[in-house]
């Protein structure tokens, strides 16, 4: 269960940062076709439906838990609900992106500031606070909804044995956004 703990520690810093997002133009009949993409996602966006990938050694959640922790499938199966439960209250909150480069966020009930930019092509948005930057592939953009996507990969010594080889956690996330 100490693994599993580090897992889930590791794995709630990552949503966080999926929590902040951004996006690219779609003009789906809502009168954004006139504005900029920039123009698009300054203003107060909150997250109204995500879409989390978690692989751990190239295993999903539930067989990591199953195949590497040795719980049973029910109990592997009610951990990863309560993980997800726990992920719900993680992802509520607003990420308010201002027209001057900055933003503010308080997803998890951890506000956050720093500054945000958006790439020549209109496709990637990065947020930077503080030593930490988060890229975000921008998938679409309208006045009115955001939809981007993060991928983030990092090894872990989950067992604290530096002669086995660390396991790569990935974490992929589908964030749409309204404002």
């Amino acid at each position: 269960m100490k693994t599993f703990n580090k897992i889930l520690s590791r794995l709630v810093i990552i949503l966080f940062f999926v929590g902040l997002t951004g996006c690219n133009k779609d003009d789906d009949g809502d009168g954004s076709g006139n504005l900029t993409t920039r123009e698009m996602l300054i203003g107060s966006w909150s997250i109204t439906n995500y879409d989390l990938n978690i692989m751990i050694g190239g295993q999903s959640l539930i067989e990591y838990l199953v195949e590497v922790e040795g719980l049973s499938p029910a109990d592997a199966a009610v951990q990863n609900a309560l993980f997800e439960a726990f992920l719900a209250s993680e992802v509520t909150g607003t990420l308010t992106l201002k027209s001057d480069n900055t933003y503010e966020s308080n997803f998890g009930d951890s506000p956050t500031t720093g500054t945000w930019s958006l790439s020549s092509d209109e496709k990637t948005l990065t947020l930077v606070e503080g030593a930490d930057t988060i890229v975000l592939s921008i998938n679409s953009i309208t006045a009115k909804t955001l939809n981007a996507s993060i991928a983030e990969s990092m090894p872990e010594d989950l067992d604290g044995d530096p002669a086995t080889p660390d396991v790569v956690i990935s974490v992929e996330a589908v964030l749409t956004l309204t404002k």
